[in-house]
């Protein structure tokens, strides 16, 4: 019997709702990082009017370690009177500057937590906070006291997003090429607060997801090249899974490519998976720092990286770290392996 269905049974939803109820829709998968970049592109978007070049001479740009961002600017800000309508009900035009604009500002309200905006405009400062896109805290217009301008502080919503951090990277290759597009604005973006925490965080942000996912180790071991300090930290991104591995290798501070980390790394891979093909290697992001004194390993060529002292030391280190991982995370290890079980008609 077919299904009937009726206006009372159908559930139309616009605006905050509608994005809230499927955010995906919006700002593309939820579990690759990038949605907390949209959300910051469509606020830097809404400063730069493409039917007026300028308007806007600076925008600044701020990410704190807590995951907030700030985006300023001393553009003509934004009337009282239309700012709730801007930030909650659906736009009447768009634009197909950045995929964002108008419709821009309300996507990032729906998915903060909190989101606060502060907007002087024709002598008017105007103030309003939101929280998942409900109203914590009502609009309140008063006389001004500075120039014209606005800024927008918010955080990427926690129940929305399994990781609230602002990819650093892919956020200062579109901003540089925005201030290359945009010579009449200064644009500027920083981060701060932030401290290094080791290759454990290194990896866990390339991999973007939690630190007990991390394999880590680091030890002192003794080789052909002398003594030798190695650090390995690894693990694998749960999605997408077909990305290919991201190795990140050091050598005394400097990057390395090349070095002696890769074959070692991968050869304690294989072992640990039990397999002979590279698909082990799907979303891989791993860090490795080999400690040495120079005078005893002379400059790189490749028949020297083939048959490096250095090799088993890097595979050592990796193993133990697999070792320890998979003894605190079973169920993860268990899940890794069988995700990179070979196919039908793959070789193990």
């Amino acid at each position: 019997m077919a299904s009937e269905y009726t206006t009372d049974t159908i559930e139309v939803l616009t605006g905050i709702a509608a994005v809230r109820k499927r955010p995906g829709m919006y700002v593309g998968s939820l579990d690759d990082g990038m949605g907390p970049l949209k959300l910051l592109l469509a606020v830097v978007t809404y400063a730069i009017d493409p039917r007026q070049p300028g308007r806007c001479p600076r925008i600044d740009v701020r990410v704190d370690a807590d995951d907030f961002v700030t985006v300023a600017d001393d553009g003509p800000g934004i009337p009282g009177g239309s700012l709730v309508d801007l930030l909650e009900h659906p736009p009447y035009r768009s634009s197909a500057h950045f995929g964002f604009r108008e419709s821009g500002l309300l996507m990032t309200n729906a998915l903060s937590d909190p989101l606060e905006v502060d907007t002087v405009h024709a002598g008017e400062q105007a103030t309003v906070a939101y929280a998942g896109g409900v109203q914590r805290v009502p609009l309140r217009v008063s006389a001004a006291s500075r120039p014209s301008g606005t800024r927008i502080r918010f955080r990427p919503d926690p129940q929305i997003f399994p990781s609230t951090r602002v990819p650093r990277l892919e956020l200062t290759q579109r901003l540089e090429d925005l201030a290359f597009l945009l010579p009449a604005t200064t644009l500027t973006w920083s981060f701060a607060g932030e401290r290094a925490t080791g290759l454990v965080e290194r990896v866990r942000v390339e991999a973007r997801g939690p630190l007990e996912n991390v394999a880590h180790h680091q030890g002192e071991y003794v080789t052909d090249a002398g003594p030798t300090t190695i650090e390995v930290a690894l693990a694998w991104r749960t999605e997408p899974y077909g990305q290919p591995a991201r190795i990140l290798g050091y050598t005394n501070f400097e990057r390395d490519e090349d070095g002696p980390h890769v074959p070692g790394l991968l050869a304690a891979i294989r072992d640990f998976l039990k397999i002979r093909n590279d698909r082990g290697y799907e979303g891989l992001v791993a860090a490795v720092s080999v400690l040495h004194d120079d005078a005893l390993y002379p400059l790189h060529t490749k028949e020297r990286l083939i048959h490096s002292p250095l090799l088993p030391a890097v595979k050592e280190a990796t193993a133990t770290a697999l070792r320890r991982w998979a003894g605190q995370c079973p169920e993860a290890a268990d899940a890794l392996r069988n995700r990179m079980k070979p196919r039908r008609g793959q070789r193990r």
